[in-house]
């Protein structure tokens, strides 16, 4: 067995300096009492981050932290290029629609534009779309937009005369409609609109939605071309102001699809294009608590909603002109028991269904009959290859096109545009990303499942050096989100593969709270199921170990922003289990945060957590899993925390407090498992922080000699 030295951040030679004392702030007695409960706040005074004595304690941390990392500097210089190389750029491939084929360019060849060139003139390649060359025009191309950076949305008109552009401003878009063909501004006169403006029939007037002095999308207004803004007809407002309005074209163009949607509701309206002046007709009534998918299907409405007996999802179809969806509808498809349908995409021929399966994104296809009505009998999944593939449907507004267009991401392949047949047969690589000297045959991926100890079970990603045997000797990293139902999917990552060049077994912990397994997973991990979170992230890493692909003493955790509330208290749970966490800009601190009078609760942070001032329930969910509250008097792993004093939404003391809370309780030798902290003045140096915090961690880990 190979003798593990111990980190270089311990070692010192002979007559090296001693190595230097942690920072110890003094406890000042703070108590807070609410609902009951009465609390002990030490190190509340940290959070004057501008006071002159906080500030220099915060010095003191960085001063700390540069003399235990100081011996790191090799490794880091090792790290950098790997970590620093950005993830490959995402591939953009032509979209065909009436005889135009409309190109998106991105790149330092050819800075941001948008251009179109005929269908009759263009040169296809192999796949039958044409291949645009970085830095050069395709024969007839013409630029529509020169540089796209700054614009959010565009809108083409029914006979591709007209194009709007929405650009970033103060106080909202500005849109500026040109002439396809000489460039000529033909209205600018629209300023604080939404990015998604919308053509009439007729291509006379602009649909747009206009901004509040929130900043929320409120109003749907109609702007007749050549005509003042302060002109335009209201056609719609949307009174509540946690809600935000949201601007759709039908894929047939017939039809404007305008949706209102918040954390906790949702409601939809049509508005017939041909009549671009008329009220726009309800479809549904406010759905509380779901996110009414509805599509305009042509001759029908399609709807994604949850059944009522089972929660599962299920696809239905209604007839134009419905109200109050989703009563009156007919079921057409049924989620399975691992299956959760997102969104659904008509076309003439067929509808695209996009849906997770055991966790992944992935697309189905189902044909239409002659008369519109889908057969779901002759239901097919669009063919991947990898077992941890991500399928996503890729744009394409061609309402009569016979061909399914997806991207596919994965944990070890760069991104990459495919296309397949309505009738089936082959899938044809459009386009591949870039990444240089990458290998995927290096690597495995595999997907595990733990089991919580409520019976559920939980998704885990895996991927490791071919090599790497489960023999319970490596080292591993266990990465942490399941916050705000945000779903951490396969995507090929400068970190992941230099982490596992090294040998490395890599971890992701797909756990309730996140988006993975769709909304109730979400629902069974916020508020006061905080808890199922932690147990899944704990049964998770008790996984790794007992299958072996962990080593007992070997096993970090890395977790970012909100989903540090996850890991630290999951280390407060079981801090044997794990030797090393690396934490991001955490929010370590969520209940002193949330508590704050400066604090003003969005509606989305409201809906995760809770208002702790006035609803107990919430207090007390947060009292109990709040990382910085809850730290025993044990042996603690090793923490390394990272956050800014600017630019950043989580306050910076939660890392600040969480660390003096830690160095306080914590039984570990500090010269073994240090407890550090590194306070930038801004994101900026992310960067650094972020070579230095992975460099830190595979030295904890017995990591840092080990080489790919």
């Amino acid at each position: 067995m190979t003798e593990r030295l111990a980190p270089a951040s311990l070692r010192t030679s002979p007559g090296a300096p001693e190595a230097p004392f942690p920072p110890r702030p003094a406890p000042r007695t703070v108590l807070r009492s609410l609902f009951g409960d009465t609390a002990d706040l030490p190190f509340r005074w940290l959070r004057e981050i501008r006071s002159p004595e906080v500030r220099e304690h915060l010095g003191a941390e960085n001063a700390y932290t540069d003399a235990l990392t100081a011996p790191l500097a090799p490794l880091r210089a090792q790290l950098a290029p790997a970590l620093e190389v950005g993830a490959p750029s995402d591939p953009s491939v032509p979209v065909l629609l009436d005889g135009w084929w409309y190109i998106d360019r991105s790149g330092p060849l050819d800075g941001a534009t948008f251009s179109r060139v005929r269908d009759s003139e263009a040169v296809r390649g192999p796949a039958g779309v044409p291949e645009p060359v970085p830095g050069s025009r395709l024969p007839g191309e013409t630029v529509l937009v020169e540089d796209c950076r700054m614009v959010l949305g565009v809108a083409l008109s029914p006979d591709h005369r007209l194009l709007a552009r929405a650009e970033a401003a103060s106080g909202g878009c500005r849109l500026v409609v040109t002439d396809t063909a000489t460039g000529e501004v033909v209205d600018e006169t629209v300023h604080g609109a939404g990015p998604d403006p919308v053509f009439s029939a007729d291509s006379s007037a602009l649909l747009h939605t206009r901004l509040d002095d929130l900043g929320r999308r409120a109003e749907v207004r109609r702007h007749v071309l050549g005509t003042a803004a302060d002109e335009d007809q209201v056609l719609l407002e949307e009174p509540d102001h946690w809600a935000e309005l949201e601007l759709s074209r039908t894929r047939d163009g017939s039809a404007l699809m305008i949706r209102s949607a918040s954390p906790v509701a949702t409601e939809v309206w049509m508005l017939d294009l041909g009549a671009p002046a008329a009220t726009p007709a309800p479809v549904t009534d406010r759905l509380q608590g779901t996110a009414a998918v509805v599509e305009h299907a042509g001759d029908r409405l399609l709807v994604l909603h949850p059944d009522p007996a089972t929660r599962r999802c299920v696809l239905s179809e209604a007839p134009l002109g419905s109200r109050t969806l989703p009563e009156g509808i007919r079921p057409l498809l049924h989620a399975q028991e691992d299956e959760v349908f997102e969104s659904v995409e008509a076309f003439a021929g067929f509808v695209a269904l996009q849906l997770r399966v055991a966790g992944l994104p992935s697309v189905r296809v189902i044909p239409r009959r002659a008369d519109g009505s889908l057969d779901t009998l002759a239901v097919r999944e669009v063919a991947v290859g990898g077992p941890l593939d991500a399928v996503r449907l890729e744009h394409t507004p061609d309402w009569r096109q016979r061909t399914v267009r997806c991207r596919i991401d994965s944990f070890l392949s760069p991104t990459a545009v495919v296309e397949t047949s309505l009738e089936g047969g082959d899938v044809h690589v459009l386009q591949r990303s870039e990444a240089h000297g990458h290998d995927a045959s290096r690597y495995v991926e595999q997907r595990l499942w733990a089991t919580s100890p409520d019976g559920t079970r939980v998704p885990i990603s895996l991927i490791a050096r071919r090599d790497v045997a489960a023999d319970g000797t490596a080292p591993a990293i266990l990465y942490g989100e399941g916050v705000f139902g945000i779903a951490t999917d396969p995507l090929l990552h400068p970190e992941t593969l230099a982490l596992a060049d090294r040998g490395i077994v890599v971890a992701f912990a797909h756990v309730r709270g996140g988006g993975e397994l769709g909304p109730q997973w979400h629902h069974d991990g916020r508020r006061q199921r905080r808890t199922h979170s932690v147990d899944d992230f704990v049964a998770c890493a008790d996984h790794l170990v007992s299958t072996g692909w962990a080593a007992p003493d070997r096993l970090g955790a890395v977790c970012t922003g909100a989903g540090a509330m996850v890991v630290g208290a999951a280390v407060n749970r079981a801090p044997e289990l794990f030797r090393a966490v690396l934490a991001r800009t955490p929010l370590v601190d969520p209940l002193e945060s949330l508590l704050s009078p400066e604090v003003m609760l969005t509606l989305e942070e409201w809906t995760e957590f809770g208002d702790p001032a006035e609803d107990e329930t919430a207090y007390r969910a947060l009292r109990a899993c709040s990382p910085a509250e809850n730290i025993r008097a044990t042996e603690y792993p090793a923490v390394y925390a990272s956050t800014a004093l600017e630019g950043i939404d989580i306050p910076p003391a939660c890392a600040a407090i969480w660390v003096a809370r830690l160095r306080e309780r914590v039984t570990s030798d500090l010269a073994q498992r240090p407890i550090l902290l590194r306070m930038a003045d801004s994101l900026a140096d992310g960067e650094a922080l972020h070579v230095e915090g992975v460099a830190w961690l595979l030295d904890q880990l017995g990591a840092a000699s080990l080489e790919g």
